[in-house]
């Protein structure tokens, strides 16, 4: 029975709480937007099936034509050694000339990487040169003796590339009483699946620049309770990897990309924390405005934030990675990476019917229930990692 009450007016608080409709907007306000660039870009272009649990590929390049000293030597001096690994490039009667100093000299012998030469090959005075460890000699050709035998093949032996495929699984789960409860923007658990979405497709993209490499059968014995894991690119590159270790300098970084820029093809693209996005935009800010472009043009389906001119006047589109402001800079963290990826070179390999799906009706028999997962078991090609870089400790 309702209570009687008099008074001279109704105030709010004499309505009860559930009486009230809730002044309520139906827009959802995220704190992070959907940022997977990469995962998109690889989408749009190279997108192979992958055929098995281990995905293959070959790699080939020229002859070597750069080797470096890994000790000093006196000027005038006989012997000039190497690593093994670039005394594998070098014959007897090859011309040698260091790039550092200019002197050229003509190789006699190899003992895997300690070379017999003989200095000032050319018009350069021996007595004015000495070597220094880390000089990088130029292989100019070879200078065969008349009458010679045929010489012995150089031979640029292919290298096989792998990666395994991992298993990426997003679920949520609502009782049957939740999923039939009316909420303002929508009923779970559909809610739920746009938001288990992005977070699914978020771990893709940590993948693809984080991935470690791996495949482990966890019981010793042996049987299906195996684990694969995707390496990325962080894991992949290795020749073309500095640290900063402090401020970004568009010097410093024009001659990173010298070096990137100079293998593989155009389709370079440059994925940035935020702090590496900040040392950038300054570069426009100090005149140096033909060297950055912002722009809101697309690469590959994705909005790029700006372009940068490298030295071989290849306009390389920068994107920013927000989401990496979550994580620490400089040396303590990721925020503090910039990735130089050659789009050519890389690949999303997706197995053979198990590419991103959502699966419904997960739930146990007799359960009250509704349960849904996001599956995906994908790898990546990382091929010819000198043609990507990967800048690391900006702060």
């Amino acid at each position: 029975m309702a209570d009687i009450a008099v008074g001279q007016f109704v105030q709010t608080e004499e309505f009860l709480a559930d009486e009230k409709v809730v002044d309520m907007d139906p827009k959802m306000r995220k704190l992070d937007p959907d940022s997977t660039q990469f995962t998109t870009m690889t989408q749009k272009t190279t997108n192979r099936v992958a055929t098995r649990e281990k995905v293959n590929w070959l790699e080939e390049q020229y002859v070597n034509t750069v080797i470096t000293t890994t000790a000093g030597y006196t000027a005038g001096a006989v012997t000039v050694v190497v690593s093994a690994a670039d005394g594998a490039s070098v014959q007897a009667q090859d011309v040698l000339r260091n790039m550092r100093t200019g002197e050229a000299m003509l190789v006699t012998a190899n003992a895997a990487g300690s070379l017999t030469v003989v200095p000032s090959w050319g018009n350069m005075p021996a007595a004015s040169v000495a070597g220094n460890s880390g000089d990088k000699l130029l292989i100019v050709g070879d200078a065969q003796k008349q009458g010679a035998d045929i010489p012995a093949m150089k031979y640029s032996q292919r290298v096989l590339g792998f990666n395994y495929t991992q298993i990426h699984r997003t679920s949520w789960v609502f009782s049957g009483t939740a999923t039939a409860i009316e909420l303002y923007g929508g009923r779970e658990p559909a809610k739920e699946a746009a938001r288990k979405l992005v977070e699914h497709k978020r771990k893709l993209e940590a993948n693809g620049f984080y991935g470690a490499r791996d495949f482990v059968n966890v019981i010793a014995g042996g049987n299906d309770d195996v684990t694969g894991s995707a390496g990325g690119l962080y894991e992949f590159i290795q020749t073309n990897k500095q640290n900063v270790a402090g401020e970004l300098t568009s010097d410093f970084l024009d001659q990173f990309l010298a070096t990137v820029l100079a293998k593989g093809s155009n389709d370079k693209v440059i994925y940035t924390g935020t702090i590496g996005a900040y040392y950038i935009s300054r570069f426009n800010r100090s005149g140096q405005g033909a060297f950055w472009k912002p722009s809101d043009e697309t690469v590959h389906g994705v909005k790029v934030d700006g372009f940068l001119s490298g030295v071989f006047g290849t306009l390389v589109p920068v994107v920013v990675k927000k989401e990496w402001s979550n994580y620490p800079s400089g040396v303590n963290g990721f925020n503090g990476n910039l990735f130089v990826v050659d789009i050519s070179n890389v690949e999303r390999r997706p197995l053979r019917d198990r590419d991103t799906k959502l699966l419904t009706n997960r739930q146990s028999p007799g359960q009250d229930r509704v349960a849904a997962e996001y599956l995906t078991e994908s790898s990546w090609t990382v091929a010819q990692e000198r043609t990507h870089g990967l800048l690391t400790g900006i702060a």
